[in-house]
């Protein structure tokens, strides 16, 4: 069904990303798009993206990295 109607693999990557289900890369992939097109369709439709800080403490780990 998916493959019949590409509107349709678009509006269920834009429904699986708003739960939270998939990441962007994903949603864009699953729209058959690349992600810079997906970022577009969502801010067109007024979806704020979903932008997730690392830990606290993967932070510390990465700078610990580079420091030494």
């Amino acid at each position: 069904m998916l493959e019949v109607r590409p509107a349709l693999k678009t509006e269920v990557a834009i429904e699986l990303y708003k739960e939270e289900k998939i990441s962007l890369s994903r949603a864009a992939e699953i729209a058959g798009m690349p992600t810079e097109g997906f970022k577009n369709i969502l801010e067109q439709r007024g979806i704020k993206r979903i932008v997730k800080a690392p830990s606290e403490d993967k932070i510390k780990k990465g700078v610990e990295l580079i420091v030494g």
